[in-house]
């Protein structure tokens, strides 16, 4: 597959060429960006999915929701509705999407919009009667109408933006020299126990400029959360038990290597990023674990599948969601960095 994709390296120049003139559109004023007074920081990546950014996100969340008041936006991906949505008591995934799904059920007390066109999202915000402080924005680092204060920029330890290829050859929206657009740089989906010596070698690959800070990122796995009534069980529990594992997102990996250091064995079911599940999908994770097995899925796959018919196959199995975190290394510099961006703002 890999080496059929290389066949489609003259397509990738066309694609490359294409969003290197709108750039330039946007870096010359041809093109309006728009600039908000609120501090709005965009945690984004060059690749088609699969670098951790709802971890991220919510990172910041939980990191400035004491704060201030603050709101997310995103586009909403997958979602049923248009235009621009704030969830509200009821919402669902097939309503807003299910990162905004995931926002909103962990953290009430945030505002959560989503909308397609990003500049029109953020006044749609700035509008409300208890408008909020920062906005925090999932994704859109090539929406270039909007210009946000601060961007973080992710990319996967396991496939750095520099050891890719533009679409279709690879999973670039844009050529890898748009990262210097980016305020610091995240370097997610970090091993465990990975050298200072091997940090540096990263670094002087991606190279980042003299005003951009580099960080790297590691996943952090909290215990299985029952999702119905079963008995709640603990990470180490899981070291005598065959496990389901059935996801719908872009990059499980990280998550199978985790389930295969602390389970018995692991059988995986994938289904393609955002996948909107069915009785028939669900058929199948139940055949799989027709043993007694336990059923594991991802957070957002849960919250995905809450509130649809579906997940009356899910009330017939022993089945569990698997929450996750992000944890920075010079974490405190981070925090700094975001405090003191945010703090040039006027409240």
């Amino acid at each position: 597959m890999k080496h059929l994709r290389l066949l489609l390296l003259p397509f990738s120049l066309i694609y490359a060429s294409v969003a290197w003139v709108r750039n330039c559109l946007f870096d010359t004023g041809i093109l309006k960006k728009h600039q908000f007074d609120v501090p709005i920081i965009l945690v984004g990546n060059l690749s088609v999915g699969g670098t951790g950014k709802t971890p991220h996100v919510e990172y910041l969340i939980r990191l400035l929701q004491s704060r201030f008041k603050l709101a997310t936006l995103s586009r909403g991906y997958g979602r049923k509705s248009t235009g621009c949505v704030m969830a509200g008591k009821g919402a669902t995934a097939d309503l807003i999407g299910d990162e905004p799904m995931q926002y909103h059920t962990k953290f009430p007390g945030i505002t959560v919009a989503v909308c397609e066109n990003r500049a029109q999202g953020v006044n749609k915000i700035l509008q409300l009667s208890n408008k909020p402080h920062v906005i925090v924005m999932d994704d859109g680092f090539q929406h270039r109408s909007v210009e946000p204060g601060f961007k973080v920029l992710l990319t996967s330890f396991d496939k750095l933006f520099t050891r890719d290829f533009v679409l279709p050859a690879g999973d670039l929206r844009e050529p890898a020299f748009g990262y210097k657009r980016a305020d610091c740089i995240v370097v997610t989906r970090t091993p465990g126990g990975i050298s200072e010596k091997e940090k540096e070698k990263i670094r002087k690959e991606l190279q980042p400029t003299s005003r951009q800070e580099l960080y790297f990122s590691s996943l952090v796995y909290d215990d299985p959360v029952p999702c119905r009534e079963e008995k709640p069980i603990r990470q180490e529990d899981l070291s005598q038990m065959n496990v389901v594992l059935f996801t719908g997102i872009a990059n499980p990996a990280a998550m199978i290597h985790h389930l295969k250091r602390h389970c018995a064995g692991v059988q995986h079911l994938s289904f393609p990023d955002h996948h909107p599940f069915t009785e028939k999908d669900l058929q199948k994770v139940k055949a799989a674990a027709a043993d007694g097995q336990i059923v594991i899925t991802t957070e957002k796959d849960y919250l995905r599948l809450k509130n649809t018919a579906a997940f009356e196959v899910i009330r017939e199995l022993n089945c569990y969601y698997l929450p996750i975190r992000v944890k920075l290394d010079r974490e405190d510099d981070f925090n700094k960095t975001i405090l003191s961006y945010i703090s040039r703002y006027k409240p």
